[in-house]
């Protein structure tokens, strides 16, 4: 399970005025939904959690949210509000969870092994075409990423989505869609061809234009 612990703050004032003042002291406007008391209003440090963002992957991670205070919870990170010009956080909502539900998730997608089609001999090019995938599953087995193998692919061959299977996973992505393919590369000397290539004389316009 890929979890982080994240500290917040219960915090009292609400509205934009409140929010303005709390950002303008390093902190982070928050609020927790899904839980029996209804949402909750936190308050997080500005730069941890930019700290968060920058080395785990939000979306895809279990957070537990350390509330001073009071009880931690499970979350999942589920919108964050920046501002348009300079970029910088201004509000982020989170949604409390059990680790027994099932859950709608996007995860990256990594490639492993070495295609037949790039050896040198096939003189192919590996290209990835997908890079993230929607899965359900419970929150307990989210996984940090999942892994398609490309290493059975020859040239001008396609993995796709339907490829792929994973235990206590159902993929949402839909399965025709390609998600690797080693392609042709080009050699120089056909690269070299088309630059060079004279447009083609049209019978009859070399006649008018010398008369």
């Amino acid at each position: 399970m890929n979890a982080v612990s994240i500290k917040a703050e219960k915090r009292e004032g609400t509205g934009k005025q409140a929010a303005k003042i709390l950002r303008k002291q390093g902190h982070l406007p928050a609020i927790l939904y899904g839980g029996k008391q209804g949402p909750v209003p936190l308050s997080l440090n500005y730069r941890d959690f930019e700290a968060f963002l920058r080395k785990h992957r939000g979306e895809s991670a279990i957070i537990n949210l350390d509330i001073e205070d009071g009880e931690p919870r499970m979350a999942l990170l589920r919108e964050i509000q920046r501002n348009f010009v300079h970029s910088t956080l201004i509000h982020v909502d989170f949604q409390q969870i059990s680790l027994t539900d099932r859950l709608h998730m996007t995860v990256p997608l990594v490639l492993v092994g070495s295609a037949i089609g790039v050896r040198p001999e096939h003189g192919g090019i590996l290209e990835q075409s997908l890079r993230e995938i929607d899965i359900e599953c419970i929150a307990s087995d989210i996984p940090e990423h999942l892994e398609a193998d490309v290493s059975r692919l020859h040239l001008h061959e396609s993995l796709h989505v339907g490829d792929l299977s994973f235990a206590g996973i159902r993929i949402l992505t839909d399965k025709e869609v390609v998600i690797a393919s080693v392609v042709g590369a080009m050699r120089e000397s056909d690269t070299q061809t088309e630059e060079g290539a004279e447009e083609p004389e049209i019978i009859g316009r070399r006649a008018k234009e010398d008369a």
